[in-house]
This record gives C-alpha cells, sequence and structure tokens, in this order.
C-alpha cells in the first residue's frame, strides 16, 4: 500500500541531506540512486489485530545479582540465568534444587511482570550420550537427548507408579510444575504461563537428536503440562533462525527452515500441537559479522553482498513470513509466533550506541507490526563485554539503546497499528491508533542505519505537531517537515474521537 499523505515527488527529491557529522559532502538518499528502478515497497507479513499488550516486550536478564531493570517490560525469559534442567535437578534423579528459580520468580512477582520457561540442557546423569560434542571444547552431556527417551519403565517422584517412556523428562516437568503451581489439576494456577520444548535443537551445541526424538519430547512436555494447567501455553522448540546452508552432525539441518518443517513433520503422530510457534530472531549468524545486520536492510553490514546468503539467510520480515508459511503447511496455521529470543548478537559486533538504539527500536517496531505476540530482547547486562549478547546496561547505568527500548514501550503498549510498517524506497512508515482517537506514525530512513548522524528531510504536513525521539525529547514538527534518520520517530498526531 502507498503512503498516501507522503508525496512521492516530495520523498525522492526533498530527500536532501540535513545533517552529517562525519563528512563535508552531501549526503545522497539510496531512492535517488535507484531512481532508474520502479519504485518498490516492503512491507510487514501480517498485522497485529488489537492493541499492543505489555506482554509484547520481553527480557532475559543473565544474572539474579543485576538491579532490575529501570525501564519498563511485560516478561521475562527463564534461560541463561541458572534455571535450567541442569541446574535444577542436577545433582541426580528427583532430587532438586529451586532456589535460583524461586529468587526469579520472586522478583518477576514483586515486579509485575509474567515469565515464561524454556527446557533446556539434560544433566548428566539422564543423558544418553555421557560425552557429546554440545560446541567448541565442552566434552558435556547437556544436549544429548535423555537415555531413557524410547524406553519403557517404571517411573519414581510424582509420577511413581507409572509405567511410560521418557520417564526422567516427565518426571522434572511434572515436578516444576508441582513446585510453581497450584490450585487443582487441570485448573491449576501457574507462577510460570509458559513453556517451549527446548532451546535451539537446530544446533549441536544445544542438542544432538533427531527430529524425531524432539517431537516426541515437545509432545511430552505439552501433554504434562496441559494435563496440569490448561491455560498454560505451551510452545515449540525455540528454533534458531540465524543459520540457513548447513547440516548438523547427526545429518538433520542446522537452517532454521528446513529444521521446523522436518520437526511438523515428524509431530504428526502425536497431533496436541503447542499452543504457539517459538523462534529466536537474529538477522545473521551471531559471530564474526561486522557490523552486524539491522534487521529489515542488510545494506552496509558485514553480510556478503547486502543481499540473501548462507550468512545472511534473510531479513526478519522474511523469516516471519517463512515460519508462517511452515505453520500453515505443517498443522500449525493460525498459531501465534513468539520470537523467544532476539537481539543483534554479540556486543562486539555492534558497538556504536547510537546504532544500538537504532537497532533495538526497529527489531521491536518491526515485528509488533507484523503481528508478533511476544519479543523478548536477548539480554538486558552484561552491556560492556564484547562477547556477551545485546546488552542494554551495566554497571554503569542505561545505555543509550535501553533508553530506546523502554521509550518504544511507551510508543506502543495500548497503541493498535492501523497500518503495518511499509518501505516506499528508503522510507519506513507505520501508522497506529491510539485510545481516545489520536493516530500517530513511526518513521525511519533505512540506506544508512549505521551512520545516525545522517538525516533527511521527511514532508509530513500538517496532521502532526510534534516528534519523539527515542531519547524520549520532544521537538516541534516546523512546516510540516521533520529530520529523519536510521533511528525511528514517533509523530504524533490530532485526536479524532470515534
Amino acid at each position: 500500500m502507498k503512503n498516501s499523505s507522503v508525496l512521492l515527488p516530495v520523498v525522492l527529491l526533498i530527500l536532501v541531506f540535513s545533517a552529517c557529522t562525519a563528512c563535508n559532502t552531501n549526503a545522497v538518499s539510496s531512492s535517488l540512486a535507484s531512481s532508474n528502478t520502479p519504485s518498490s515497497e516492503i512491507s510487514s507479513p501480517s498485522a497485529p489485530v488489537g492493541p499492543i499488550p505489555p506482554t509484547f516486550f520481553g527480557m532475559h536478564i543473565n544474572r539474579l545479582s543485576t538491579p532490575w531493570p529501570q525501564i519498563p517490560f511485560g516478561s521475562l525469559r527463564m534461560l541463561g540465568n541458572l534455571t535450567t534442567w541442569f541446574h535444577l535437578e542436577g545433582d541426580r534423579r528427583n532430587r532438586y534444587d529451586w532456589r535460583m528459580l524461586d529468587g526469579w520468580l520472586n522478583a518477576a512477582l514483586v515486579h509485575h511482570v509474567d515469565v515464561m520457561y524454556t527446557f533446556s540442557r539434560t544433566p548428566a546423569w539422564a543423558a544418553r550420550n555421557a560425552h557429546s560434542t554440545c560446541g567448541p571444547s565442552r566434552d558435556e552431556a547437556d544436549c544429548s537427548p535423555p537415555a531413557d527417551l524410547a524406553t519403557s519403565a517404571p517411573c519414581q517422584g510424582p509420577l511413581q507408579g507409572s509405567v511410560t517412556t521418557d520417564c526422567y523428562f516427565k518426571e522434572f516437568v511434572s515436578s516444576l510444575l508441582d513446585h510453581v503451581c497450584s490450585g487443582k489439576a487441570p485448573n491449576k494456577s501457574c507462577r510460570i504461563v509458559a513453556f517451549s520444548c527446548w532451546n535451539e535443537p537446530n544446533l549441536d551445541g544445544f542438542w544432538i537428536g533427531t527430529y524425531g526424538e524432539s517431537a516426541r519430547m515437545c509432545s511430552d512436555m505439552v501433554q504434562t503440562v496441559k494435563s496440569q494447567c490448561k491455560d498454560c501455553i505451551t510452545l515449540t522448540p525455540d528454533i534458531s533462525a540465524a543459520t540457513t546452508g548447513d547440516t548438523k552432525d547427526n545429518g538433520d539441518s542446522r537452517s532454521y527452515d528446513e529444521w521446523f518443517k522436518n520437526f511438523l513433520i515428524a509431530y504428526r503422530q502425536y497431533g496436541n500441537y503447542p499452543d504457539a510457534v517459538a523462534v529466536h530472531l537474529y538477522a545473521a549468524r551471531t559471530h564474526g559479522i561486522v557490523p552486524a545486520p539491522f534487521p529489515e536492510n542488510f545494506a552496509g553490514s558485514g553480510c556478503p553482498h547486502e543481499d540473501r546468503s548462507p550468512v545472511c539467510p534473510d531479513t526478519v520480515l522474511g523469516k516471519i513470513d517463512t515460519v508462517r508459511s511452515l505453520m500453515n503447511q505443517g498443522g500449525m496455521d493460525g498459531k501465534p509466533v513468539w520470537t523467544t529470543e532476539g537481539g543483534w548478537g554479540t556486543n562486539g559486533e555492534l558497538s556504536d550506541p547510537d546504532a544500538q538504539a537504532a537497532y533495538v527500536s526497529r527489531w521491536l517496531i518491526l515485528q509488533a507490526s507484523a503481528g508478533v505476540q511476544r519479543a523478548y530482547w536477548y539480554m538486558w547486562d552484561m552491556g560492556k563485554d564484547p562477547q556477551a549478547w545485546g546488552g542494554l546496561w551495566d554497571s554503569s547505568g542505561v545505555f543509550e539503546a535501553g533508553i530506546a527500548y523502554g521509550e518504544v514501550y511507551k510508543w506502543l503498549v495500548g497503541a493498535t497499528f492501523t497500518k503495518p510498517c511499509s518501505a516506499n524506497h528508503d522510507i519506513w512508515t507505520c501508522d497506529l491508533s491510539r485510545p481516545g482517537g489520536q493516530q500517530d506514525r513511526i518513521v525511519w530512513n533505512d540506506s544508512r542505519s549505521y551512520d545516525t548522524s545522517i538525516t533527511w528531510k521527511y514532508a509530513v504536513g500538517s496532521q502532526f505537531a510534534k516528534a519523539r525521539h527515542l531519547d524520549g525529547q520532544e521537538s516541534p514538527v516546523a512546516g510540516g517537515v521533520v529530520s529523519v534518520g536510521s533511528k525511528p520517530v514517533l509523530l504524533e498526531g490530532e485526536v479524532h474521537p470515534k
């Protein structure tokens, strides 16, 4: 759909350079550079059907000792914070240490956020492969399927008296639910509201089992959770969508699309599909791509030739579209998509604070516009460590990207997209409606994503009176024109009561 409020000649001819601290020559919009080619438009795969809830904004926090984030978010994911199966039942069968998990659940309760849990890391005592190759220089068992996955035997602990396959895992899932839930099955109320089957099983470092073994464990998880808490949300394994074109050591694909397709084929025999699909949306393989590619435009990044390749297989929006297509073919059509992890990757691959702020805001906005139900940023803390991931904070305070995350929360929560984000040449626009009838627009230019000092003049007419920026500051819209660059700007419109 064309942007009806922006005159195309104005966009093309008035996209003049307004600020460039890094150079003395005029910046040239890539719209002008490609003026001999037909006008192109890219849009979100689909749009959300209602207001954006606070729970869309998810977060990972690495350590319980980290001060609680000063910015708002709605949900916390349990992964990378010492709460895996390995950590909770690591000593021996049916011996649990819930102290770390309880600390996180108590903190989430105090700060009014809900919690999702991802099953991951098989304890050594339960593993089929005692010395698995779970990544470089790791002689561990935590990526192995349980030893009894396909073996029928008497269960112990909470399943005492039953004889079935996969007792080790089912016992853990049951014990976890017993610990975090209260009430009577299947209507228990739980301090964890959502459960995903396994973390990144398409990567050798997290899972050396087959498609079929992953499907069996996922079905067991869904059945166990739903038997206790029918209102709890179950999700597929959290598929890493950062890779394509590779094969795992066991012969299965590492490519997110091929792995997910074959997982759904293997799952057909069970039929008790999860409630939603979990995917990890990184724009590229997350090691050695400098600078990290932006969610919607790889120009200027470490991706070869700025086009699709095994290193950068697709944009975030393209991956959402691919996942939905596979869902439609594989028995999960119409179910929600959750981005249970994602970001720019390691801090060393996108170190500029301004580019980081532009990235996190565009990553959130595009997914909300595309109808992704939740998006969990990875992660909040360890921001100064170049080997850590997506850091928005460290002991010195909240980074510019962290402030931008909180500002986008304010822009989107309670708002409804009336027009999904779409690109007309370099200009992305997303139209929003707020309670009370206010009509807003988010706009940015993606042609020079890594140089946030460059802006272009964007003609908006008279319908917007002021602009709000990622640092929370406001500025008036003078003469119907606003400066737009890599960082999204919220244009606030007039209220039109219904």
